[in-house]
């Protein structure tokens, strides 16, 4: 591997690794408790300037460039290869992770996605409830900035949004009026896009962009939301810094981390007395399994053989519908004007159990639509082009139909034997197939979005499976979930109820990895309420941590 070492850093009470959803929210909280944080974030920051809503090929940077959501497109150095041939994963190295480019989708968990173990006994349930998450959703929403409307019926009483739902345009328009027809339940969807001013940030313009990321702010991207707070709190963010170990003391506990500081190529070890894991639900697999030693020879906080499995990424299909009516499908939030919670719940006559939801969203420019839109339908060349390009062109809505997947053993994530990052590092490899409750709950789902094309009037629908020449199914792996689960038992966990390692006591793992069932929805929101929870348990209960520490150490 390559690099010099330096100077050791002052030790420091919390060492966080990662600088997304979870790392943002953690070190921030802790940062305004007075506790000595340090995050280590292996990503730059991303300026306004970077985004490409000015460029003219900014379809061409999202699409191939720069902006694609995969790092196997993108290869910058800061990045790190995923292998396998069974997901295109979203994932950005930076300072705000992948906030740093999803569109802000934000709907909650259900009470029923916290115990489906118990409803059909193919998943555990999760050892918290919607109730005991309930206020660090509310205290995420508050620092996130969210818009919505209160009173949705498919879920429980909560707080008041923090700016308006974001407006509905006639894409929302034309959908909830196909979901009335039919009599399905439809809401506004909650969105972490402020509409008004709010904390400092610029409200939305609706230049239909989301998927580039927002240049002034609007996305509630945590580089503009959680981490100017934890800074100004005193926390110590270093970007440019790839961590390669977690190292142990002669008990076998977290000591800190080793990592390289990308601008110098300086090699430095990082000392703290807890250290907590904010990879994403591929990269802190991958660490935890890099950082393998005599003590723990299949990994950190492995003893289960959980570490890497269960992954999860939701069965995804896109339907696409072409109306007559003139739609702002190129114009406005990307996802999602509304949404329809009415299949959330088992029902047993699918065959299936757990649920789907159908998202709507709107489309890219010109250029994009004209190359196929989302599921292929691409305009011909030569004399039926203009003709076809005036019927579909800002003509098309989008349904995403989420399925929940079932966490399976064999979806894993594992390190790759031959290929490293640009700093010598194993690369993750992973593998996944979707199970075939999953496929008839997609199935399912696809055939209702196709009922509300019907019902709206569509002349024509097509639908993509993501379906490739050598996989009957492949994901676009937009969510990373599971794969360092908690739960109440070690043997089938590899946390407790607060994100504590179950081998490492003062081993600390919280983001997407983190969680149990996938539900049919976005999960960014729940990861955001997760880290808010665990931040504030280890802000209450540092001090008696601390002294467990030294009291072992002594």
């Amino acid at each position: 591997m390559s690099g010099r070492s330096g100077a050791r850093p002052d030790p420091v009470d919390v060492l966080v690794i990662g600088a997304g959803m979870g790392g943002a929210a953690i070190t921030k909280f802790l940062a305004e408790a007075g506790i000595s944080v340090v995050c280590l974030e292996q990503g730059p920051w991303v300026q306004p300037d970077q985004r490409p809503h000015a460029s003219p090929n900014y379809e061409i940077q999202r699409t191939s460039g720069r902006w694609h959501t995969s790092p196997n497109v993108r290869r910058f150095a800061h990045d790190y290869p995923v292998t396998g041939d069974s997901v295109v994963p979203l994932m950005y190295n930076g300072v705000g992770g992948s906030t740093i480019h999803f569109t802000g989708t934000w709907p909650r968990y259900r009470p029923s996605d916290f115990r489906r173990g118990t409803e059909h006994g193919l998943c555990p349930d999760w050892p918290i409830t919607y109730e005991d998450l309930h206020p660090f959703y509310e205290i995420n929403d508050r620092e996130m900035g969210i818009a919505g409307l209160a009173g949705d019926p498919s879920y429980p009483a909560r707080g008041a949004r923090q700016t308006p739902p974001v407006p509905p345009g006639r894409t929302g328009q034309i959908a909830a009026r196909g979901f009335e027809r039919l009599g399905w339940h439809w809401w506004p969807c909650d969105m972490a896009i402020v509409t008004q001013p709010y904390d400092g940030r610029l409200p939305c313009n609706n230049c239909g962009n989301c998927q580039s990321g927002c240049p002034h702010g609007s996305i509630a991207n945590t580089a503009v939301t959680y981490w100017p707070k934890a800074l100004r709190a005193g926390a110590d963010l270093r970007p440019n810094c790839r961590v390669e170990e977690i190292t142990l003391d002669q008990e076998g506990r977290a000591a800190g981390a080793t990592y390289i500081d990308r601008a110098s190529g300086t090699r430095y070890h990082q000392r703290a007395e807890i250290v907590v894991v904010c990879c994403n639900g591929i990269g802190t697999p991958r660490l935890l399994l890099a950082s393998r030693s005599g003590k723990y020879p299949a990994g950190l906080a492995n003893s289960s053989d959980q570490v890497g499995r269960n992954l999860m990424h939701h069965g995804i299909a896109l339907v696409e519908h072409w109306v007559r009516e003139s739609l702002d499908s190129h114009m406005g939030v990307m996802s999602a004007p509304c949404f329809s919670m009415e299949f959330a719940e088992t029902d047993p006559a699918r065959g299936a159990v757990n649920g789907i939801a159908l998202v709507i969203c709107r489309n890219n420019g010109a250029g994009f639509q004209a190359m196929g839109s989302l599921t292929g339908n691409v305009a011909p060349w030569g004399t039926a082009h203009h003709r076809w390009f005036k019927e579909h062109f800002d003509h098309v809505l989008g349904v995403l139909v989420y399925c929940e997947d079932l966490p399976a053993s064999e979806n894993r994530v594992t390190l790759d034997p031959r290929v490293t990052d640009s700093d010598g590092i194993p690369a993750p490899h992973v593998e996944y197939t979707l199970h075939p409750n999953d496929r008839k709950l997609l199935d399912f789902g696809v055939a209702r979005a196709l009922e509300l094309g019907e019902a709206i009037g569509a002349f024509e629908s097509r639908v993509q499976r993501y379906a490739t020449p050598t996989r009957d199914y492949q994901p676009p792996a937009w969510h990373l979930l599971g794969t360092c689960r908690m739960g109440d038992d070690p043997a089938t966990s590899v946390t407790n109820k607060w994100h504590q390692s179950w081998d490492v006591p003062n081993l600390y793992i919280c983001d997407g990895s983190s969680v149990v069932t996938s539900a049919s929805i976005n999960p960014t929101s729940t990861i955001g309420a997760l880290a808010v929870r665990c931040a504030h348990h280890l802000r209450d209960q540092f001090a008696e941590l601390r002294h467990a520490v030294r009291t072992t150490a002594d």
